[in-house]
């Protein structure tokens, strides 16, 4: 497994912000044979999916629709800039895929990482999403004190 991650502050200069991600699944380390990689980049501009994912493999039904395409070149979204997969997500398909041994209470140990990765990920959305907050909270007769 290969990652890579690129941190910027968020416009306001308050948040350390994930701009691009990289986890890549690899045979192995030496000739980096790829399975499959799940790549974020913020507000990409070359029309493809912010987070998307590629896989490395062979379909003929695919070589016979898209014959100039291979399946690795094709970019799979992955739930956008807020609900990406994280690192505790990959990590699980490679065990129940049975690509990798997971410890003892593996899933138990990726918990807390993937709880706070998606609780960082609706807050910011939030932050980004005031009005849609309001309603709500108003829909669901919150307290806003």
């Amino acid at each position: 497994m290969e990652l890579s991650f690129q941190l910027h502050m968020d416009p306001e200069g308050e948040y350390l912000t994930v701009y691009k991600s990289f986890i890549g699944v690899f045979r192995d380390k030496e000739t980096k044979v790829g399975l499959v990689h799940f790549d974020y980049e913020r507000d990409k501009a070359d029309g493809y999916p912010d987070a998307h994912l590629q896989v490395q493999g062979y379909s003929e039904f695919l070589a016979e629709l898209l014959p100039n395409r291979p399946l690795a070149k094709l970019h799979f979204p992955v739930g956008g800039k807020r609900f990406r997969p994280c690192l505790e997500d990959v990590i699980e398909f490679l065990i129940v895929e049975d690509l990798a041994e997971g410890a003892p209470e593996w899933r138990g140990a990726l918990a807390p990482g993937r709880e706070r990765f998606q609780r960082n990920q609706l807050r910011a959305a939030m932050r980004r999403n005031p009005d849609i907050v309001r309603e709500f909270v108003k829909e669901y007769r919150f307290d806003e004190t």
